[in-house]
């Protein structure tokens, strides 16, 4: 194979028209070198043989069989697909090793008599197959030259390409390997491509708004507004006004005329949070917009269109809700087009892991340090209930590394020591005990978040790492 080399020596550079042989993997040898010395860094541009994009980067080590032994590093993942499908094509009929480069002289031999490789290069799977086997060798002849800090990045460096984003929807909160998540995420792809209403479910902290923004993301409206609305944190008095706007002059302290969130929306997507807790009246007004796409601001004498998705959420029984008349049973029948239900961590299975892991990543990425968890962390997060979610998770993990004083992270220091969701294994679990499990945590939790915080609601919710809503209604639900 030709090629241009070029290399630096003596503070020199050059550049020169040489030959490749024997190509592996891991390295060639070089034909027309005259200027090396050992140890040089060479870098090769092949002119023919479908590698003229590519730029195959390594050392030179010494001579071998009349040429230069260069070893083959560092060169991208695109370069070496190109270079190992060049080595099918052109090296492996010529018997030679397609990875240390010797030649093998049995007629169809199944691995290399020199570095004991497996041949069975008609497998697809072959390169990824020979990159795990090699870089876990590598590795493991390393490992006892590496210190504890070192051992610790590498890992995170592992954990942040296996927790990229998948589809563009695995971000922050995101994350999951479960397959109730992968559901998750089939459903919100699904319906993306539509512009149906969407009703989401789920316990506060699971990632109802994170859903809810990627739908809007890989739908049709993606560049035009996502407008959110947290219909619990806004006074009843005042969430109409916020929705639907108000003209000048119509209410006191109604200076200038305002938009509402629905016109803000325009060609867009408008998300309404915790639309469970939102008043009966209002809730018939909302019932008019989605029947007619018309929003009526306070004080005014006409409508104006309006093109919107609308996409829902809340935490409660919605059903149950609708049963009890709380709920308007034909709203709920508009936004429930198409549902999706968010699981809570502790039906996610290992998934509490991968999400404390990404976010143990994502955190001491921004803060600058090296932290790991212990393997008693591990086994206590996956135990853990996880009342708070998602945000219970991201506030424990980013405060144990604060408070942590070496790289290791304990049960303790994360806060989650001590509690265990082992059962008896002669006792089958109906829906009924299952519940019950669930309501006695809540009510031990929120007992326990009171006390700390000396019942002020805002600390409770921060150290649950629930909304304030959350806590005024687990209080009230269960009579504390």
């Amino acid at each position: 194979m030709s090629a241009r080399c070029f290399y630096n020596n003596n503070g020199n550079t050059h550049e020169e028209n040489v030959i490749l042989s024997r190509v592996s993997l891991g390295g060639a040898l070089i034909e027309g070198l005259r200027h090396y010395t050992s140890d040089t860094m060479v870098v090769i541009k092949p002119e023919r043989s479908g590698l003229t994009d590519v730029e195959l980067i390594g050392e030179i080590i010494g001579r071998q069989h009349g040429g230069v032994a260069v070893q083959f590093y560092y060169y991208d993942i695109h370069g070496r697909r190109k270079l190992w499908d060049y080595i099918k094509r052109h090296v492996v009929p010529s018997n030679v090793c397609p990875y240390c480069g010797k030649k093998i002289h049995a007629p169809s031999p199944q691995y290399c008599p020199n570095c004991r490789w497996l041949l069975d290069l008609s497998d697809d799977e072959y390169l990824l197959k020979h990159d795990r086997e090699t870089f876990a060798a590598r590795l493991q002849n390393r490992t006892e030259a590496l210190t504890n800090e070192q051992l610790g990045r590498i890992v995170n460096c592992i954990d942040s390409e296996l927790l990229k984003d998948k589809s563009g929807l695995c971000k922050d909160k995101f994350v999951g390997t479960s397959d109730c998540m992968q559901k998750v995420f089939s459903l919100s792809e699904k319906v993306a491509a539509t512009d149906m209403n969407v009703l989401i479910l789920g316990e506060s902290g699971t990632g109802k708004e994170l859903t809810a923004r990627a739908i809007h993301t890989m739908s049709q409206r993606r560049q035009k507004p996502f407008v959110a609305v947290n219909c619990a944190a806004i006074p009843e008095g005042l969430l109409e006004a916020e929705l639907f706007g108000y003209e000048r002059g119509s209410f006191t302290g109604a200076y200038n005329s305002r938009k509402g969130k629905f016109e803000l929306a325009d060609g867009g997507t408008v998300f309404l949070d915790e639309i469970g807790d939102m008043p009966l009246n209002l809730q018939s007004k909302i019932l008019r917009f989605l029947q007619e796409r018309v929003v009526e601001r306070i004080g005014s004498l006409g409508g104006k269109k309006i093109d919107v998705r609308l996409i829902a959420a809340t935490n409660l029984d919605i059903v149950d809700a609708v049963k009890e008349e709380k709920f308007r049973h034909d709203l709920y029948y508009r936004l429930d087009e198409f549902s999706i239900g968010i699981p809570p961590v502790r039906a996610r299975g290992d998934d509490s892991v991968t999400l404390a892991r990404h976010f143990l990543l994502k955190f001491c990425s921004e803060m600058g340090v090296t932290r790991r968890f212990t393997n008693e962390a591990i086994t206590a997060i996956r135990q853990y209930h996880w009342p708070g979610n998602v945000r219970e998770i991201i506030n424990k993990v980013k405060r144990a590394i604060v408070v942590s004083e070496d790289m290791q992270i304990t049960p303790e220091t994360l806060g989650v020591s001590g509690y265990s969701l082992a059962f008896p294994c002669d006792q089958k679990l109906h829906i009924e005990s299952l519940k019950k499990i669930k309501n006695d945590v809540e009510r031990q939790m929120l007992r326990e978040a009171l006390s700390s915080s000396g019942n002020n609601y805002s600390q409770a919710a921060k150290l649950l790492g629930v909304s304030r809503t959350s806590i005024y209604n687990l209080k009230k639900k269960y009579a504390l």
